[in-house]
């Protein structure tokens, strides 16, 4: 009998294809402060937040310039992030509507909260959505727990009775330490995870046998 009350959503690489628009988003802030930014290959393996990007990239060990930098990339008026190079996987405003109907959904993310929405591409799905949780909200971040046991108190839900929607190592990780089954979406399940998909049509039959 299949126990999930809840499906929770990572944001990047899942409910939006993000890579191109974040690549971009910190060769430009990086380089309005004066600093280069890492290539490609590189990035393509960080699933970390903003800051610790920021720290990374810049090699600065001076907590107030992060800062700095952080607040004006968070700000995003000076630099601004382009959307443009943003697309969403085929099929996702009708399966998000579909499982809404049988399960709370959630979104857990390393993006600051006020942002997510923002995204042209999938503000219109905010309404399916009963709980957000960002960078901001808690002090521990993927893959430590934290954010997805903060995700679950507040659907009213057991750890154990939420999926949690990931495209990477740092959220199967995030999933397994919180007591929630965890289900890639990528071809090949490199992660470990509970399931894999890679088209969504697939994830609410995946769910339902999990």
């Amino acid at each position: 009998m299949n126990m999930i009350k809840a499906v929770i959503f990572d944001v990047d690489g899942v409910l939006v294809d993000s890579f191109e628009a974040n690549y971009k988003f910190f060769n430009d802030l990086m380089g309005k402060f004066g600093y280069g930014f890492m290539r490609k290959e590189e990035f393509s393996s960080f699933y970390v937040p903003m800051k610790d990007i920021i720290r990374h990239s810049t090699q600065l060990t001076n907590e107030g310039e992060i800062e700095k930098i952080w607040e004006s990339g968070k700000d995003r008026q000076e630099v601004p992030y382009p959307y443009e190079f943003l697309n969403i996987p085929k099929h996702l405003p009708k399966t998000i509507k579909k499982l809404s109907k049988d399960y709370n959904l959630g979104i857990v993310t390393s993006r600051g909260r006020d942002n997510v929405f923002e995204i042209p591409q999938i503000s219109t799905l905010q309404k399916y959505f009963n709980v957000l949780v960002g960078y901001q909200d808690t002090d521990n971040h993927k893959p430590h727990p934290e954010p997805l046991i903060l995700a679950a108190e507040k659907l009213g839900v057991q750890t154990y009775e939420c999926v949690y929607i990931g495209d990477s190592k740092s959220d199967i990780l995030a999933a397994r330490a919180a007591g929630m089954k965890s289900v890639l979406y990528h071809k090949e399940n490199i992660h470990n995870a509970d399931a894999n998909f890679s088209f969504f049509e697939e994830l609410s039959g995946i769910i339902e046998s999990i």
